[in-house]
């Protein structure tokens, strides 16, 4: 399996909201696209800092999720909420 994390700054004032898009709109998304197995928002209150994670079957996968535009739209539409430019980390899972 594979992760792709993509690591945000989210602006105070609409955090709860990026969220919240993430789960109503981005893991849906995610969850139609083959190969993919699950996905998870992680949240920290204090700082609005945020991990936004996708785990897929295979590098393939996640690879065509990618090219297919998924991963632009959603880093797009996710834009005003961010406070900064988010970073996107790879990951083969170990465990």
């Amino acid at each position: 399996m594979y992760a792709r994390i993509v690591r945000a700054s989210l602006t105070a004032e609409t955090a709860e909201n990026a969220v919240i898009y993430f789960q109503n709109t981005v893991l849906p998304a995610l969850q139609q696209h083959a190969g993919f197995a699950f996905g998870h928002c992680f949240y920290s209150p204090a700082d609005h800092h945020a991990l936004m994670v996708s785990v897929w079957e295979s590098q393939e996968a996640r690879l065509s999720a990618e090219t297919s535009g998924l991963l632009h739209q959603a880093v797009s539409h996710l834009g005003p909420y961010f406070d900064g430019k988010p970073t996107v980390d790879y990951y083969q899972v170990a465990v």
